[in-house]
């Protein structure tokens, strides 16, 4: 599932509170879960390859993954076994992740926690990581917080997010090892860094309330954006927190339309009414684009982005400018500025962030494209928004 391939996306390279912020084309979306239950969810997956590789057989942890994406966990479970009982730590991890959560299978705690233990004894990070999730769990055997916290700490010295989010929580609550705000920090950072959308939460919390690190509304904001934008609905509430008093109440409006209130079936009724051209408005995709260069002084062209629903919510609206020099794309940033105020964070001249609340406003200039771009994002559906081609 990809993100829209022009958003300003704000690509987090975090380590020990340093924050580096780079554009990027897309982000992958993952399932993980909450805070309140730190379970990794880290499905089996067949890697990528090159476009240009020659087609060669699948092999047997491919078949695996294909099976299990397709739902045919019986295949997915029987190629594993075989994996298995031949020392495969990846597969044994597996048909941990089968057993607990009963794909396919009774749901099998005992033997979930036995594959789990193989693998992580074999030196798989993510069976580690697993493993310590069902000791911090007490899923399938009495809760041990400090031995959990040993294995999380295995996998996330290997680089295992999922781990290095979960030893960080341990820190942050004090649970299977002292409570260490800075230690939390620093392990938060780590998985923010691989894009774990609650490390990034958690991170931005602690810089929010200055915990462990020192206070700082800008990467606050620019770290709980980037887990917002990937449906962390408690990034979604702290970002509304740190938004400017009434941000939220006032509401940003485009053609008389709330970006947070609005769908795709008012949002074209209103914009036909205004004579604004159409390039595209089909219901088989996602963006709906617009000429808007009678209706916007200065700008091209536009698209509009919504749910996957034929009338959901707006998630992404983006309004392009010529931008000839970089003076004339200063002059629609202090535009931006005199509408919504001084910048939330700033990842370069010309492209930054208003936080708004249950809006995110943003403008990324292009020099090479002569270009700059202003972009309205409402979190709460801009994480349901895909491409259809």
């Amino acid at each position: 599932m990809s993100r829209l391939p022009i958003v300003f996306c704000l690509t987090l390279a975090l380590f020990l509170g340093q924050v580096f912020i780079f554009d990027c084309s897309g982000v992958t979306e993952i399932a993980y879960a909450k805070p309140k239950n730190p379970r990794p969810q880290e499905a089996p997956r067949e890697e990528p390859k090159p476009a240009t590789q020659e087609k060669k057989p699948l092999t047997l942890a491919e078949q695996a993954a294909q099976f299990f994406r397709q739902g045919d966990y019986g295949q997915a479970k029987e190629i594993w076994q075989k994996m298995a009982d031949d020392g495969d730590a990846y597969a044994m991890n597996n048909l941990g992740i089968i057993y607990d959560r009963g794909l396919g299978v009774s749901v099998d705690l005992g033997r979930a926690l036995f594959w789990f233990a193989k693998s992580a004894n074999e030196g798989n990070p993510q069976g580690m990581s697993n493993y310590g999730w069902m000791l911090d769990q007490g899923r399938g055997i009495a809760p041990s917080p400090t031995e959990a916290a040993r294995w999380y700490d295995k996998s996330a010295r290997l680089g295992q997010a999922e781990a290095q989010y979960n030893i960080g929580l341990m820190y942050e609550r004090g649970r299977g090892v002292p409570k260490d705000l800075p230690s939390a920090a620093a392990w938060y950072s780590q998985a923010a860094s691989q894009h774990q959308p609650e490390a990034l939460a958690r991170l931005g919390h602690l810089y929010h309330h200055g915990l462990g690190v020192t206070k700082d509304t800008a990467k606050a904001c620019l770290l709980l954006y980037a887990a917002a934008m990937v449906g962390n609905e408690d990034a979604m509430k702290e970002l509304e927190e740190l938004a400017p008093k009434d941000a939220s109440s006032k509401g940003i409006a485009l053609f008389g339309q709330r970006m947070d209130k609005t769908n795709r079936q008012t949002m074209r009724s209103v914009l036909q009414k205004s004579g604004v051209p159409t390039i595209r408005a089909k219901d088989e995709f996602i963006c709906d684009i617009y000429d808007v260069r009678k209706a916007v002084p200065g700008a091209s062209q536009m698209t509009v982005c919504y749910g996957p629903a034929p009338e959901s919510p707006l998630g992404f609206l983006k309004i392009d400018y010529a931008a000839p020099s970089k003076e004339y794309a200063a002059q629609i940033q202090q535009m931006v500025e005199g509408r919504f105020g001084p910048v939330s964070a700033r990842e370069s001249e010309g492209s930054n962030l208003w936080n708004m609340g249950t809006c995110v406003i943003a403008t990324q200039y292009a020099p090479n494209n002569k270009q700059i771009s202003l972009m309205y994002m409402v979190p709460k559906v801009y994480h349901l928004t895909t491409q259809k081609n």
